[in-house]
């Protein structure tokens, strides 16, 4: 069974969207440096899923070839022309899906280990789509990276994710294999966003978390 692992944003203003995150009341579960591919995160768990904020740390981990291929931090550069956003699907039990990838091996993990990425994620004006290495949803870490979800704001599982892209866009094999067969879905908008719907549990009207770019 195929799920959306979690989604990522380079955002346009980083202030003023975790500003937006810290009024909805939601707080950090976990904070990640990558060396060697010049990002870091700060990640928001969910019950089934996470939001993942990245930033540029050091641009200079772009002459790493394999860090050139995935064209991070072009995407995090504030480039209007390229994707700020990246999608990452896992797959649970004996799930599978059919989609030509490449091997990442990101420099901040152990040696051998690898990311498929899916190739239509060459193209920078595309999101970049990804296959996680994890094969569980944040309510079953036992790690203690998730934190205690998003409780304290009331809030579940993510429901529904909606990737907003610029007219033009025409969404490549993994993405149409994700729309079809999980909770994403794409709508035609004037520039690339993310919307997140949360239920709350309380069991009212689900959190919409609109316009994440």
């Amino acid at each position: 069974m195929t799920q959306i692992d979690h989604v990522f944003v380079f955002p346009r203003d980083p202030a003023a969207l975790q500003r937006r995150l810290d009024m909805e009341g939601l707080v950090p579960s976990f904070r990640r440096d990558h060396p060697g591919q010049g990002t870091a995160n700060v990640c928001y768990c969910f019950e089934n899923t996470y939001l993942e904020l990245l930033r540029v740390e050091d641009a200079t981990a772009e002459q790493h070839p394999h860090v050139a291929r995935t064209a991070l931090i072009r995407r995090g550069s504030g480039d209007a022309s390229v994707c700020p956003i990246g999608i990452a699907w896992r797959n649970e039990a004996d799930g599978t899906m059919d989609v030509d990838t490449w091997h990442y091996e990101p420099p901040f993990l152990p040696a051998g280990t690898s990311i498929a990425v899916a190739t239509e994620s060459d193209d920078p004006t595309a999101p970049f789509v990804f296959r996680s290495p994890g094969d569980r949803p944040p309510s079953e870490w036992t790690d203690g990276r998730a934190g205690a979800l998003q409780r304290s704001a009331g809030l579940g599982r993510v429901e529904r994710i909606i990737l907003r892209h610029p007219p033009g866009y025409r969404p490549g094999p993994a993405i149409a294999e994700l729309v079809r067969h999980t909770m994403l879905s794409v709508e035609t908008a004037p520039r690339w966003s993310l919307s997140l719907e949360i239920t709350r549990l309380s069991g009212g009207q689900p959190m919409h978390l609109d316009d994440i770019c």
